[in-house]
Formats: structure tokens, sequence, C-alpha cells
């Protein structure tokens, strides 16, 4: 008898004992955790390739969040590279694929999703977007509706890129720029870049470009009008075709500024002020995370990313036998000598 009380409390020793094992094995391989409900699908609209950056910043501000990418959630990206009717057409498949939350880089993709969501309302958060009032918004506090997100100056500090460049040649007078008159933030650009113009004295001529065919028609006009300096503007026709432009602008010796910091002056313009993309995405996982936990996008403040970086090629500046004054090279966050 007592021999077998002794074998039945092994056996709860043993039994107690695996049972503990398993629990532990569980708790921590996190399999007591796994969500009952399947990975929620956030699709995102980009611009082109230079917006890549800036869903790299979300992906990595979402993982820093806890959130495990490709288990709970899945993103989905989807990239016209540049092409203005593809951008429609995606946005109008991203709708009707019923993600559970939309997340647009560029002012372009945020204005097509939300021409193509007015009925579903799907979340959505914008991220790299000029003007939030070109999508509707009135109040940055309460933004209403099925949108917000993080808002950059990129346009808004086109007048500070003239100073720059006014810096660089106090006696400039003209400045050639290239701009999409079908693009959505077109009357912003102009009003940005005239007012700017007009405080300092200088005339802009600019040169309207809608393809990329277009983009070297114009620089071989502007090239023979010889402007004092080059500016560009924040649409992908544009910004997506340094390769064409930067090298003419080298050849003829125009000064040049560009805003895509997350390029930077490796696309060979002579100097770079922007918002750093990496960063902005990184800021934007936040208000993401809300949105997936369950709260309203149109109850979410918007935000603004409005830290510049200001970098300067002082290897090409040397190239083409521009000398850079002591004060631009103080100003600047990074001077490239080699």
């Amino acid at each position: 008898m007592i021999m077998r009380s002794k074998s039945v409390f092994i056996l709860v020793l043993l039994f107690l004992a695996i049972s503990a094992a398993v629990l532990y094995y569980f708790l921590n391989s996190g399999a007591l955790n796994e969500p009952v409900k399947p990975p929620q699908v956030i699709s995102v609209l980009i611009a082109s390739d230079l917006q890549l950056s800036g869903l790299d910043g979300l992906k990595a501000g979402l993982q820093e969040l806890g959130y495990k990418l490709d288990k709970y959630i899945i993103i989905k990206l989807n990239n016209p590279k540049g092409d203005r009717n593809l951008t429609a057409q995606m946005a109008k498949d991203i709708v009707a694929s019923k993600p559970d939350l939309i997340v647009t880089f560029s002012t372009t993709a945020a204005s097509n999703i939300n021409d193509a969501n007015k009925e579903s309302k799907i979340p959505v958060v914008f991220v790299d977007v000029g003007n939030f009032k070109q999508l509707g918004i009135t109040d940055i506090r309460k933004p209403g509706g099925f949108m917000t997100g993080v808002v950059v100056d990129n346009v808004p500090a086109a007048p500070k890129r003239m100073e720059l460049l006014k810096i660089l040649n106090p006696n400039m007078k003209t400045i050639g720029v290239l701009v999409n008159n079908k693009h959505v933030s077109y009357d912003e650009i102009l009003t940005a870049y005239e007012e700017g113009a007009t405080k300092l004295g200088i005339k802009i001529i600019w040169y309207n470009v809608t393809t990329k065919e277009a983009v070297i028609e114009a620089m071989t006009k502007l090239i023979k009008d010889a402007p004092d300096a080059y500016m560009t503007t924040s649409e992908a026709t544009i910004s997506g075709n340094a390769a064409l432009i930067a090298p003419l602008l080298k050849k003829a010796r125009i000064p040049s500024i560009d805003f895509n910091v997350e390029v930077g002056v490796q696309s060979g313009y002579l100097m770079v002020h922007g918002v750093n993309r990496f960063d902005t995405g990184k800021q934007s996982s936040r208000i993401v995370a809300k949105v997936l936990r369950g709260e309203n996008p149109g109850d979410i403040p918007i935000e603004f990313s409005s830290t510049l970086t200001f970098e300067i090629n002082e290897v090409l500046a040397k190239e083409m036998n521009i000398v850079i004054p002591e004060e631009l090279l103080l100003r600047a966050n990074k001077v490239y000598k080699q």
C-alpha cells in the first residue's frame, strides 16, 4: 500500500514537472500570445522610389513600438514609379482591396487615395504631404474624416533655398525652375516660389514638364537661357529624373539646389536643403500605431516634420569653379569634400 502511494506521488510530481515545463515553453515562445485574428494589412502607396526611405522609416518605427512585421502586420507596397495615371489606378485598386489601413507617401499619393476613398472611408495616414488643405482638411487639431498624418515643409521652405542660392551668388537675377502644371501642389508651388523670388528681387524662369521626355526638352531650353541658378520642385516627374538634369547643369556651370535629402548631393546637385523622409516616416509610425489600435484618424491631430537638413557638395563646386562662401559652409549640416 505504501509502495503504491509512493508510485502515485511520483507520477503526480512527474506530471506537475512536465506541465510546468510545457507552460514555461509556451510562455517564453510567445505561443500563448498569438493573436486569434488574422494580421492587420497596411496598403502603402508612394509616388516613386524617392519615398522608399520614408517607408523604411515607418517600418523601423513600428518595430521599435513592438510590432512584428509580416506576423502581426502585413505591409503591401504599391509603387507607380512616377507614373501619374498608374498612381490613380493603384489608389482605386487599394481601396477596392479593403485593407485595414492605408498609408500614403507624397501629396500625389495622398490626393489620389483621398479621391478614391470618399465612399469606403478606409482609415488613412498620409506622410510627406506638403499642404494638408489640398486634402480638404481645415483643422489640424481635429482633421475629421478618414485622414490624418505628417506634413512636411519642403514647398514652404522654397524661399529659404532661394536665400541660400543668393548667398552663393549675391548677383543672382534669374532662377530656372522645372514645374508640372498637373501636380496637385502646382498652385502652392507657384505661390511659394514667386513670393520668395519677389522678396529677393529675382526672376523665375518657369519650364513646364509633364513627362520624362519633356524634361529633356525643357533642360535644353534652360541651358540655352542660362539662368544664374536652378531649383527643383516637389513632383515625381522632376525629382525622379535628376540623372537627366544634374549633369547638364554641371556642364553649364549652373549652381543648383534640391530638397531630396535622402538622395542628397549624390544626385548631382550642388546643394540639398530639405526634410529627411526616413525621419518623417519614423515619426508617422506613432500615428499609424494609434489607428491600428482603433483610434479614428479624424480625431488624431496632424503633426509637422520641419527639421531641415542642409548639405553641400564642395567637390562638385570645385569642378564647376564655384567658391562656396564661408557663411554657407558654417550653416551646412554636412559638407562633402571627397
